[in-house]
């Protein structure tokens, strides 16, 4: 169990109303960071923002503006990112090329809002001021004459013009009469850092997932394999795709139809995320325990007849949820907009569920009084279906096992 960070700057508009926050990578909650290589700084921002912490407890309703590297602005993962959302940074250091103008074309085509980090004037950049939504401009980095010159030269281009690093009153006044539309620096706010507890997946199922995620013959019913066999995974796919960017009526509360609903493609996106961060193992015991619980209440559940076979597994998974994050199921539970019957089931044991998952501890006792039977269901064969989960889970580890 470890903790994620991240820093947070307020921007704030022409009335002084914060309109977006600048997320920020952190390692501790000191307000510093020591700096990684660029990919695993944005990795970390984009995993804690939308996986540990949550965008709408960073952010709020506001927007959250984040940096990119080249490799995120080429690649797959910044399309996963809800695009009301977030305000994607082009960060200063990349050389601007036909692949970065191409890249940028394509975020913009799919909604994407594009900021110019700590801009410098290039008549060549013609093509992706174009595309750009918003310039930024260190005032630090220009004397007064060549900050009035720089916004004459960018007024063309129709772009919002950000000043940041505003540290006195007499800054702040001259970038408003020059016309600047947002307004950040240490002379306004701050960073500060938002810290909350991360759930670290599991590092030999994500290495499974990347080796198989980019095969051809990937088969949906594998994949959904591959992560109801991690805690961890599982966690935070339901987490994220009941976050609020997806709107969704219902809450998905099973691994099949968070696959379904998000496609292979987008589950590609999504692990590959995963993989960019550090990874540790959890606990060796806790996930045997997960999957025989979780195979025990959905083959019970089979049994007797009853359908919503995957929230009986999302009950037997989940229930070792509160020893993975030493935090109470209660708590634990808010992070995900489960059906009440699937919490309920979790906190008190209630309903079909709850018998269920009860049926399983029942097992794992050495107590000969305590009931294992379930809905109709002789204890022969309650013992029988148990046996058979504790086979499965211990073929479905080796399996996962190089």
């Amino acid at each position: 169990m470890s903790e994620a960070f991240v820093g947070r700057q307020p921007i704030y508009d022409r009335e002084f109303r914060v309109q977006a926050f600048e997320l920020l990578f952190r390692d501790s909650a000191a307000n510093q960071a020591h700096f990684p290589d660029g990919d695993t700084a944005t990795s970390e921002v984009i995993q804690s923002a939308f996986i540990d912490l949550g965008l709408d407890r960073l952010v709020g309703q506001c927007l959250a503006f984040i940096n990119l590297t080249r490799n995120f602005l080429t690649g797959e993962i910044a399309m996963a990112l809800p695009p009301e959302r977030v305000v994607l940074e082009v960060i200063e250091d990349i050389p601007v090329d036909g692949e970065l103008i191409a890249a940028v074309a394509r975020l913009t085509r799919a909604g994407y809002r594009i900021a110019l980090d700590d801009y410098v004037f290039d008549e060549t950049h013609a093509p992706l001021l174009h595309l750009a939504s918003i310039v930024k401009l260190d005032v630090l980095q220009w004397s007064p004459k060549e900050l009035r010159t720089l916004v004459g030269r960018l007024r063309p281009y129709r772009v919002q013009l950000l000043a940041e690093k505003v540290e006195t009153p007499e800054q702040l006044t001259f970038c408003r009469d020059l016309g600047f539309d947002y307004f950040q620096g240490y002379g306004l706010s701050r960073p500060n850092v938002v810290r909350g507890p991360r759930l670290m997946a599991n590092q030999l199922v994500v290495m499974q997932l990347m080796a198989r995620i980019h095969q051809p013959d990937l088969d949906p019913r594998e994949l959904e394999q591959l992560i109801a066999s991690d805690v961890s995974l599982s966690y935070q796919l339901l987490r994220f795709i009941n976050s609020p960017f997806f709107g969704l009526v219902r809450p998905v509360e099973s691994i099949h139809r968070a696959v379904v609903y998000l496609g292979t493609r987008a589950i590609r996106k999504w692990i590959s995320l995963i993989a960019l961060r550090r990874l540790e193992n959890i606990p060796p015991q806790a996930m045997p325990t997960a999957l025989i619980r979780a195979r025990t209440c959905q083959t019970l559940a089979r049994a007797a007849g009853m359908g919503r076979l995957d929230s009986f597994f999302t009950v037997g998974l989940f229930s070792i949820l509160d020893q993975l994050i030493q935090r109470p199921m209660e708590e634990a539970l808010q992070d995900l907009p489960l059906s009440e019957e699937v919490k309920q089931a979790l906190l008190r044991q209630a309903g079909p569920m709850g018998e269920a998952l009860d049926c399983a501890r029942a097992f794992e006792t050495d107590d000969p009084h305590r009931p294992r039977g379930f809905r109709g269901l002789s204890e022969e064969t309650t013992s029988r279906l148990y046996l058979e989960a504790v086979a499965w889970a211990y073929d479905l580890e080796q399996q996962l096992t190089p």
